[in-house]
């Protein structure tokens, strides 16, 4: 591992909280990520972050406890569920057997598992990787009365009694869990070994990421982070549910350090080609490649400024991750949590840190600065340098991102907060109904009947199709104040 020498440190919390960044960092930089993880406190679960570019680690932050009731610290050895940041892993030994002369992309399930139904003939493993099969989540499957965890062979056992998908394969994109944890029975029932097994041989031991492991029940997990609910200062113990252990849609442990040496060798082809690599890392429309944004092998795939972007989030029982790739550039921002987070609150650290990290070259998404600005200044300040900031090059103003925030806001019931970015979005785009649907509500919950009824008008005037959720909701409310007058 490559790990430049020369760090700028900044120690904190006793050690607890540790930081260190080799790139000269501006001050408002500095503030703006002492920001991000200003809710990282000593004392409760944490988080690991790494940025690697051009493969030196640029920089490593630690906070917080994998180990609440032993005060375990968090450090880059610190092993988390990753969750859906598993399904790379998943795909990546489909691509082994493919690569071996196993598998083909555009086998189907029928090709693989004989006895499954007769929709399985036109599901292919492309499908499966690119959540395009259309099969049935596996939610629907779990009773209520259930106790005992899930596992993958049983999911692909209920799938064989159902006799649907949700579209006809290949036509259509549905993020599937379901098809992860078949992909898991597939490696099984190719390779003969156990999907654990195949992913330690083929991959961990490969690769030297002694650290990392599938879940298994009943087997330790060395420098395990434990996953809590915190809300405010309660911290409530969240390590497993009863899908913790289905293994191909989200059962690997890593830690940051044996992360970075999985992102070291996709640069370097060391366990698939560099040119079939590449087919993981681009968009897929049925069995032909697109140059749009979308979902390759495990990974979402976008673009900006020209730069293809790759990055899969994970959120589960007491977890959640976040990793971002930019093959162009070489950077990448891993970022492991044993905690829950506000909505989108991981999402705007790591893509912060990838503006910062690429000098810029990826754009700083707005919405970030501003929800600074508010919390530290409130809204009439958070308005002014959103004023400001859009017109300036790096920064990125998206209509969504923005409603997004909205939403946060109005999910604290911060209402004069949210209307005020509502009324901002509208006026920067106006053509855009979420907006005025996000402004309706704040104006209803104030009380300010008339210009909430007017809003929700205007949403239903902009929506392209009347029966979307945004046309519909905004119908509801207008009828509930018109019944209320």
């Amino acid at each position: 591992m490559r790990i430049t020498t020369v760090f700028i440190a900044l120690l904190l919390y006793n050690g607890i909280f540790a930081q260190k960044s080799n790139k000269v960092l501006n001050a408002d930089e500095q503030d703006l990520i002492d920001y991000l993880f200003s809710d990282c406190t000593p004392s409760k679960p944490g988080a690991s972050v790494w940025v690697i570019s051009k493969g030196d680690l640029v920089y490593e932050a630690n906070y917080g406890l994998a180990n609440v009731d032993q005060s375990t610290k968090i450090d880059s050895n610190t092993n988390f569920r990753i969750a859906s940041v598993t399904k790379q892993f998943t795909a990546a030994c489909i691509m082994i057997l493919v690569k071996k002369g196993q598998l083909n992309y555009t086998s189907n399930l029928r090709d693989i598992f004989p006895d499954f139904p007769e929709y399985g003939n036109n599901i292919t493993i492309r499908h499966l990787l690119t959540h395009q099969s259309g099969i049935v989540d596996y939610n629907g499957f779990i009773e209520e009365s259930r106790t005992e965890q899930l596992l993958d062979y049983e999911i692909l056992e209920f799938l064989k009694q159902s006799h649907k998908t949700y579209f006809e394969p290949g036509t259509s994109y549905r993020y599937s869990n379901s098809g992860y944890a078949v992909l898991a029975q597939i490696i099984e029932k190719v390779s003969g070994i156990s999907f654990a097994s195949f992913v330690k041989q083929e991959i961990f031991e490969t690769l030297g990421m002694h650290n990392s492991m599938v879940f298994q029940q009943n087997q330790n997990i060395t420098n395990r982070a434990f996953g809590y609910a915190v809300m405010n200062d309660s911290i409530r113990f969240n390590d497993q549910s009863i899908t913790s252990a289905i293994q191909g849609d989200g059962g690997i442990y890593c830690s940051t350090s044996d992360y970075y040496k999985w992102d070291q060798a996709l640069y370097k082809g060391e366990l698939i080609p560099k040119k079939e690599l590449e087919d993981a890392f681009i968009d897929w429309d049925n069995h032909s490649k697109t140059m749009k944004d979308g979902e390759g092998y495990g990974w979402f795939v976008e673009y900006q400024n020209g730069i293809k972007i790759l990055h899969h989030s994970g959120g589960t029982a007491g977890f959640e991750s976040q990793v971002i790739r930019i093959p162009d550039l070489e950077l990448s921002i891993v970022l492991f949590s044993n905690r829950n987070w506000p909505s989108r609150n991981l999402r705007y650290k790591v893509r912060a840190l990838a503006s910062i990290f690429s000098d810029y070259k990826i754009s700083m998404p707005i919405e970030i600065v501003l929800k600074k600005e508010i919390e530290q200044n409130g809204i009439l300040e958070g308005i002014k340098v959103y004023h400001t900031l859009k017109h300036e090059d790096h920064y990125k103003t998206d209509a969504l991102e923005l409603y997004y925030l909205g939403i946060i806001y109005l999910n604290q019931h911060r209402n004069k907060v949210s209307k005020a970015i509502f009324k901002t979005i509208t006026l920067d785009f106006p053509r855009y109904a979420n907006a005025y649907y996000g402004l309706g509500i704040a104006h209803k919950r104030m009380n300010e009947t008339k210009a909430a009824m007017n809003s929700f008008k205007k949403a239903i005037e902009l929506s392209a199709d009347k029966n979307s959720t945004i046309a519909t909701r905004s119908k509801q409310h207008l009828s509930e104040l018109l019944g209320s007058n």
